[in-house]
């Protein structure tokens, strides 16, 4: 049999293969598609295109066949398109969703979704995958009719792609799309409009806003009376120097980043900012606790006078 190890633009050698490609290599349409019988080594990932190599297809088999089946001037958008950026809140088993245009006619497949659009966006290679920017990537995958839970997750992530995927080029992207599956999506967006960096910080913001006390700022830089760097607080309240911070064992609770947050702290209180930590999980689980916490502290932090701290927006 002759070798199957095309070279593809990303270095990695090919395993996906129209069948027509492999008759061409010298192996038999029948031979093909008896190894990509159930009990056969190869897999069938789309009519007419196999996985050439034993063992289970992985993701990036999974969108070479889905190009290979979707044709050309096709683009992948969707959960693998933002995964492609970078974003990990995406799951890796979602269905690959193509872009194709309009005027072509290519019917889906399972873990496959072709869409025709008017609207073709101008694809970004990825490793060699033509990839929607990302504001369309995520846009699409945000309007797939999926959980709250992991819908917050994905814009949460896709705005730290803060020059690509601000909330308003998001939402701007869904006023130009299809409006289907996009109410929860706006919502959440809706709610994205201050400088929020997690799903945890959301959720006090969703907090605060039903509570009488002053709307704070969101991770905005904090200096000292000479300028100097103090901290960049979650959650800011600005007219009594009171900082909160949401801090996950996730993300603060290494060695490395356990250090970091005491050093934090110690700035925090030899400059005379009141401080006060929350977890993530007190959020949801403990609301009226953590609002009577915030009060209490906030309520102290007034009783005192204003340390010269001052504050300014840390990014645009």
């Amino acid at each position: 049999m002759p070798s199957l190890s095309p070279v593809l633009p990303s270095g990695e050698q090919r395993r996906v293969f129209h069948v027509a490609e492999l008759e061409k290599l010298g192996v038999s349409q029948s031979t093909s598609y008896r190894r990509s019988r159930a009990d056969g080594p190869w897999t069938r990932l789309a009519p007419g295109i196999v996985l050439a190599a034993a063992g289970p297809p992985t993701v990036d088999d999974r969108i070479q066949a889905a190009l290979l089946h979707a044709g050309p001037t096709c683009v992948i958008t969707g959960m693998h398109g933002a995964r492609r950026y970078g974003l990990t809140a995406p799951p890796e088993d979602s269905p690959v969703h193509v872009l194709i245009p309009h005027t072509r006619r290519v019917q889906s497949y399972p873990m496959i979704v072709i869409e025709r659009t008017t609207r073709m966006p101008q694809p970004e290679d990825r490793d060699g995958v033509p990839c929607a920017p990302p504001d369309r990537a995520v846009t699409d995958a945000a309007r797939t009719w999926q959980t709250r839970e992991l819908t917050e997750k994905l814009l949460v992530e896709a705005t730290q792609l803060r020059s690509r995927c601000h909330p308003s080029a998001l939402a701007i992207e869904m006023e130009r799309g299809s409006r289907r599956g996009t109410g929860l999506p706006r919502e959440i967006l809706r709610e994205l409009t201050v400088d929020l960096r997690s799903v945890a910080e959301l959720n006090a913001c969703r907090l605060l806003r039903k509570t009488d006390l002053p709307t704070p700022q969101w991770n905005v830089a904090v200096f000292d009376a000479n300028g100097r760097f103090v901290a960049c607080p979650d959650i800011w309240f600005d007219d009594v120097a009171l900082a909160v911070e949401v801090d996950s064992f996730q993300f603060h609770f290494s060695r490395a980043s356990y250090a970091e947050t005491l050093t934090r702290n110690s700035r925090y209180a030899a400059n005379g900012i009141a401080v006060l930590q929350l977890l993530p999980r007190q959020l949801t689980d403990r609301s009226g606790t953590v609002v009577a916490s915030i009060r209490a502290a906030y309520d102290a932090a007034a009783a005192r006078q204003r340390p010269e701290v001052t504050m300014r927006a840390s990014r645009t």
